[in-house]
């Protein structure tokens, strides 16, 4: 499982993730590399998917995958994709743009339509966002062509999201309206919503629901 962090400006740390370890527990190998975006490697890694440098950053999952296989760990034919906030929405992406590479996704938080983002996230994450996205009245070409839904008749791969139901930061909405379309489309995707969360998981209880819904759907579709 390739597991695609926040941010983008986050950068993986050799610490402890509760989630990861249900996940290796399951008897999942988890890759958590820091693609292009991330912090740690110099101001132009940081930098190289600005704009339509996006497009690169899908590129980017697609070789973490490559490399898991090339290395040995990986079997190409059970390959999953999962991520949070940023590393959410590059979950979208990956399935969609490469809709062969992975056999199931869990999308944590993400975005799926860059335009219903900027209308409903919080005005100053909208702000900071344009920076690094595309302005919402210049660049509305562009967001549409970065935005997921813009490409889910290409989704081929069943797809559990999951969202806070008070998240402010990316409103749940980008994730029914991605589940809802798939469904409709006849893939298996499922809605894990989160009680009295916002963007980020901070009670105890639905930490533990979010870490073991995601193995499970991990699990039986991976067929360990």
């Amino acid at each position: 499982m390739i597991h695609l962090h926040g941010g983008p400006e986050e950068q993986e740390r050799p610490v402890f993730n509760p989630l990861y370890h249900e996940l290796v527990g399951r008897g999942l190998d988890v890759f958590a590399p820091d693609v292009r975006g991330s912090l740690g490697h110099g101001r132009s890694f940081v930098d190289a998917d600005l704009g339509a440098g996006r497009f690169a950053a899908f590129d980017d999952v697609a070789d973490c995958a490559g490399h898991a296989v090339m290395a040995g760990p990986a079997d190409p034919t059970r390959l999953a994709v999962m991520g949070r906030s940023y590393g959410g929405y590059l979950t979208f992406a990956s399935v969609v743009w490469h809709p062969d590479l992975f056999r199931t996704a869990v999308a944590v938080c993400g975005m799926s339509d860059f335009l219903t983002f900027f209308a409903g996230t919080e005005p100053w994450i909208a702000e900071s966002a344009a920076h690094k996205y595309g302005h919402p009245d210049r660049d509305r070409e562009l967001l549409r062509t970065l935005s997921p839904m813009s490409r889910i008749d290409a989704l081929r791969v069943p797809l559990l999201a999951v969202h806070g139901e008070h998240d402010t930061n990316v409103p749940p909405g980008e994730s029914r309206q991605f589940v809802r379309a798939a469904q409709e489309r006849g893939i298996e995707a499922e809605l894990l919503t989160l009680r009295d969360e916002g963007h980020d998981f901070l009670r105890a209880d639905n930490r533990r629901l979010f870490r073991r819904a995601a193995a499970d759907w991990l699990e039986g579709h991976l067929h360990l």
